[in-house]
């Protein structure tokens, strides 16, 4: 079985900690907390995230956009344009998970938002990495299709040494962190 996550679910554990549902875990969130592996989004005072709201626009906006489509059934159209409908699905996002409701992607969005991807994970999430590494740093030979694999594992890897980051291949929230805060 492979150690990738799914989106079925998350529960927050206190401030930040966030703990993924695999298919085998129960829904309840004491056995989800035992039985499902624990992915530590930072602290929102930790890490000084950039500042997103309405008219928008650029890599930043496309990571927002397909971690909204991660988390949630907002199904956006994802085009880098922090508009209307980008803007009442970050809303709709932060009553979901107990936050403010301003539609600001600010410290505490952003720590709710990202999720921590390996090597074998999928989705719209593995998409937000992969477009933000070809179109921001420059990674032209990486698709953007959602899957993290050997190609992605090696981008991922080249920009945390070159941001002198921990070189291990996984997107956590430092990686996030420089990657949505040094976009070009």
């Amino acid at each position: 079985m492979r150690n990738t996550l799914r989106r079925i679910g998350y529960g927050v554990l206190g401030a930040g900690m966030i703990v993924a549902m695999t298919a085998g875990a129960s829904a309840g969130a004491a056995s989800a907390a035992s039985a499902a592996p624990a992915v530590t989004a930072a602290k929102p005072a930790a890490l000084s995230w950039p500042t997103v709201k309405r008219g928008a626009a650029g890599e930043r906006v496309y990571a927002i956009q397909y971690l909204l489509n991660y988390r949630t059934t907002a199904r956006l159209h994802v085009d880098g344009k922090f508009g209307l409908a980008t803007q009442a699905a970050v809303r709709s996002f932060q009553r979901k998970a107990h936050l403010s409701a301003d539609g600001v992607v600010g410290n505490t969005t952003w720590s709710r938002l990202i999720v921590t991807l390996t090597k074998g994970s999928r989705g719209d999430a593995v998409r937000a990495v992969q477009h933000n590494l070809r179109y921001a740093y420059g990674h032209k030979i990486l698709s953007v299709d959602g899957i993290f694999g050997a190609k992605t594992l090696d981008a991922v890897k080249a920009f945390q040494k070159k941001y002198r980051l921990k070189a291990d291949g996984i997107v956590g929230a430092a990686t996030w962190n420089t990657l949505v805060r040094n976009e070009k």
